[in-house]
């Protein structure tokens, strides 16, 4: 089996967290004052991009921080600290800080052009800000928390609690009958996107459990063989993918439209056909740097 890091994007961070070094504020003071210290600039969560590549801002950029703009330490690479910058507080993309050097992309687009190391870091670095943007206050007593060992936690000065980014698995699976494999569209889907079924790990439920509860409750589909095959970092906003392929006992669909609006059953050959580029308005596949269409190349023997 491939290496998961070099088959998606988001995996294979070149950064090394330095997890016995961040929780030091003398030491992540150093690190911010450092002459080699990156700061990747985010606003809104998009990475900043100039002629499709990745704007890293040296230390010398820091004088033109804005004074709310939140920093967290990322990792070392090369010895060198990395950090991201939250420039969420502008109004527009155009107004952040920065952004006469380039343009604030959408994530989803930059994923498609930048190098895969530049998109592990930026999707940590979303991940961060999101987390500290939904974890201001304590969810023991509510009291305002603060940031520490780098943004690598939050504190509650209150009751002295510490909280800490967690990941949300959610399985998503690949059911397969025969040569065809079974496609759905959600409804916030655009007409003609498809994508493999997902759903998140319920309490106390194994990821394979809920691989096949998901698939009987939005399609009426009973599963069996739950197979694993690599995971994913999906940082919208703190995701964890973990991939699957199924075996169906048959082929009968009973939507939950409240979930599924449209589902079909597609063919391998046709499958084959849309992987070579064939281009149809009613059935487009996942782009390439989501793990779903990474399970259905496995499934296709691409």
């Amino acid at each position: 089996m491939e290496d998961a890091a070099d088959l998606m994007t988001f995996a294979g961070n070149p950064l090394d967290r330095a997890s016995q070094l961040r929780s030091d504020p003398e030491w992540i003071a150093a690190q911010l004052a450092a002459p080699d210290a990156v700061f990747l600039p985010i606003y809104r969560g998009d990475p900043l991009v100039r002629d499709g590549s990745t704007v890293f801002l040296s230390a010398q950029a820091r004088r033109e921080f804005p004074q709310d703009a939140v920093t967290v330490f990322l990792g070392l690479k090369n010895g060198a600290p990395h950090f991201v910058v939250d420039f969420s507080s502008a109004p527009l993309p155009q107004d952040a800080p920065f952004a006469d050097f380039g343009q604030y992309a959408p994530i989803r687009d930059a994923a498609f052009s930048l190098p895969g190391e530049d998109m592990a870091i930026i999707g940590e670095a979303r991940w961060f800000l999101e987390w500290h943007r939904r974890h201001l206050h304590c969810a023991t007593c509510g009291a305002t928390t603060q940031i520490r060992d780098g943004g690598a936690k939050r504190f509650c000065p209150q009751c002295a609690i510490e909280h800490f980014p967690r990941s949300d698995p959610v399985a998503i699976v690949l059911a397969v009958h025969g040569e065809a494999c079974l496609m759905g569209r959600g409804p916030h889907f655009r007409p003609g996107y498809f994508s493999a079924l997902a759903g998140y790990v319920e309490a106390c439920e194994t990821p394979e459990e809920c691989a096949a509860r998901e698939l009987r409750e939005e399609a009426g589909v009973t599963l069996s063989n739950v197979r694993y095959q690599f995971s994913q970092p999906w940082p919208f906003p703190s995701s964890l993918m973990m991939g699957f392929i199924a075996d169906a006992t048959d082929r009968a669909l009973t939507l939950d439209r409240n979930e599924i609006v449209e589902a079909r059953w597609i063919e391998r050959p046709e499958i084959l056909r849309l992987l070579d580029g064939e281009n149809r308005e009613d059935v487009k596949l996942p782009p390439r740097f989501t793990i779903a269409r990474r399970l259905i190349e496995r499934w296709a023997g691409r």
